[in-house]
């Protein structure tokens, strides 16, 4: 992350020369929400922002984050953001307090509130310098050297989240956290098993154990966290721990191709449940009172081609909303196959798709070996009736709006596919 110290330096440059008239402009430009994402794509690789999962949150939804929470942030308060990255949120939160007349007062104030943590020590200085820089466009007079002035603030620091204990969260009042979506590899926890899991999961987890009662919380969350089956023990888990709500936030930015939501709350047990579905019930007709659903068996890289020959299919060979009763490819496998009819559809699937369920029917009486990236619906009634009735539900409207609200992650999953009503 060394490429952010010439971002940093400008900062600093900015800073020594705020008595010229152009710095006027370019103070309210380092302090723009929106900015620093641009400055950080030119400066890092794409690879390098998605291994230390560096998305900058936005002006607007840093500030819904910060109006999430149920009780104002004031001086006496201590706000913490565990992944800080280059401090919009904590910028967001210092726009709820007061400014003094000169920057040393004003920091004296604002480092006693505001909380900060970043793997990365170019990150760290880029917070510190960019909330100097927001109390001076806020009106603080500079009395101060720029170092005297960083080190008022050093409640922001170079420290890996996930160390952090219990007894030093003692004094948090409000939490505030878009952590990193990488994915990492993980031991057993009580919420998921061993394998790779989403970093914003094992974050949110370890400070839901951690922060003291009362705490509010303001997080924004990948999709996957609300609606992935991998996660359901965190949902419940959560539920128990934090009274709040959830709100659907769409695609994180034009440029990061990942749907949020956010999670709002207080820490505090209930026996109110989350509305993770954010859409109320569940249908009282459904997909799955009718139709079995799986996910294809044979993984491709994986599957050893072994065995009786069968008909293949997988989703690049398959038309959409046709029936297929021949076959054009085959593959030996020992694993299980489906015998038609059924229907498949595409597990890869995005909001913003015509279809999010595309449909494909499967008729013969040959068994099909079925690849990993398709879900089967097999009808109970085992008839082609009832699976060219479901895909006349698949292609409504109504069922992509039903899955562009319950599950705005990049794939299906079979949960979700069996929650689909139908009539």
């Amino acid at each position: 992350m060394n490429q952010l110290y010439k971002h940093n330096n400008s900062l600093k440059s900015l800073f020594s020369n705020l008595s010229s008239g152009s710095a006027v402009a370019e103070l309210q430009q380092q302090v723009n929400l929106d900015c620093i994402d641009q400055v950080l794509r030119e400066a890092l690789s794409i690879e390098d922002m998605r291994q230390a999962g560096s998305f900058f949150t936005g002006d607007e939804l840093a500030t819904e984050a910060v109006n999430g929470f149920t009780s104002d942030i004031t001086l006496a308060s201590a706000v913490l953001d565990p992944t800080c990255g280059a401090g919009n949120l904590l910028i967001a939160c210092s726009r709820k307090l007061p400014v003094d007349k000169s920057l040393t007062a004003t920091l004296e104030k604002w480092g006693n509130v505001l909380y900060g943590y970043d793997l990365y020590d170019s990150f760290v200085e880029a917070t510190k310098l960019r909330i100097i820089l927001e109390a001076i466009h806020r009106g603080a007079i500079p009395d101060c050297s720029l170092e005297n002035a960083a080190s008022l603030l050093n409640n922001i620091r170079v420290t890996d989240a996930t160390e952090i204990t219990s007894e030093e969260l003692l004094d948090i009042t409000h939490l505030i956290m878009n952590p990193p979506f990488s994915m990492w590899e993980m031991e057993n926890s009580k919420n998921w098993n061993a394998g790779i899991v989403n970093a914003a999961a094992v974050i949110f987890e370890h400070y839901l154990d951690r922060l003291p009662p009362k705490c509010q919380v303001s997080a924004i969350l990948p999709e996957v966290l609300r609606s992935g089956t991998r996660y359901e023990k965190l949902r419940h888990y959560t539920s128990e721990r934090l009274t709040g709500s959830v709100q659907l936030k769409g695609q994180f930015n034009s440029k990061t191709d990942v749907d949020v939501f956010t999670l709002q709350g207080v820490l505090t047990r209930s026996n109110r449940s989350i509305d993770w579905r954010t859409s109320g019930r569940i249908a009282e007709s459904v997909l799955n009172d009718y139709f079995e659903v799986s996910v294809g068996p044979l993984v491709a890289y994986r599957s050893p081609e072994e065995g009786e020959l069968h008909p293949y299919i997988h989703s690049k060979n398959l038309p959409q909303w046709e029936i297929v009763e021949e076959f054009t490819e085959h593959r030996r496998f020992t694993g299980r196959v489906v015998t038609p009819p059924f229907v498949v559809i595409r597990r890869t699937s995005r909001p913003s798709s015509k279809y999010r369920a595309l449909g494909t029917i499967i008729s013969g009486n040959t068994p099909i070996a079925v690849e990993n990236h398709l879900i089967i619906i097999k009808p109970r009634s085992n008839t082609l009736t009832d699976c060219e009735r479901l895909t006349e539900t698949l292609m409504s409207e109504n069922t992509n709006g039903f899955l562009n609200e319950r599950i705005r992650c990049r794939h299906l999953t079979v949960g979700a596919v069996k929650e689909i009503p139908y009539p």
